[in-house]
């Protein structure tokens, strides 16, 4: 796993194979045609947040916080998570991201040193991908407790056209 700070070059590389990837998991399991998808930003409502949840508290020192606890991914939907964008950089307490899909671990993300970086926003060459209806769920290893940790998660979602009308 490696981390970039801009969506380009091998970040971006991995980001169009994960849509590549989700949009060929949609055609197979909805048995629809591409053109009858859409490719959309990933949003908190994907991962079973609040409209526009980006604060958690992070309760427990030197453990696992849950972040998302086995939130299943609606029918009809399929989501890549990407990136990270922490709230302020320097002051995060977390310091990795554990991503499991149905039960079993899939990408353990060190985030640690993106405290040091000059962008909170970071994007992984080896995105996760979840199935419809299949749960997911993403602990912060924290090292110390924070009441309003903020991060958003970044990636696409590859759903039956017409499902989400804002």
């Amino acid at each position: 796993m490696a981390y970039y700070l801009n969506l380009e070059g091998t970040a971006l590389d991995a980001h169009k194979r994960m849509i590549d990837e989700l949009t060929k998991k949609a055609v197979e399991q909805l048995r629809l045609p591409p053109d009858q998808l859409t490719v959309r930003m990933l949003r908190p409502q994907d991962l079973g947040l609040p409209n526009g949840a980006s604060t958690f508290n992070v309760a427990t020192a030197n453990a696992d916080n849950a972040i998302v606890s086995a939130q299943v991914i609606a029918d009809n939907r399929f989501v890549g998570i990407n990136g990270v964008l922490i709230g302020e950089s320097g002051t995060s307490v977390v310091t990795q991201l554990r991503i499991s899909r149905a039960g079993k671990d899939k990408r353990i993300w060190q985030i640690q040193d993106i405290n040091f970086t000059e962008s909170n926003i970071v994007w992984f060459d080896d995105p996760v991908i979840i199935e419809q209806n299949m749960p997911i769920t993403i602990n912060a290893y924290a090292l110390a407790t924070d009441a309003e940790w903020r991060a958003t998660f970044l990636g696409a979602v590859v759903e039956k056209k017409g499902l989400l009308v804002d």
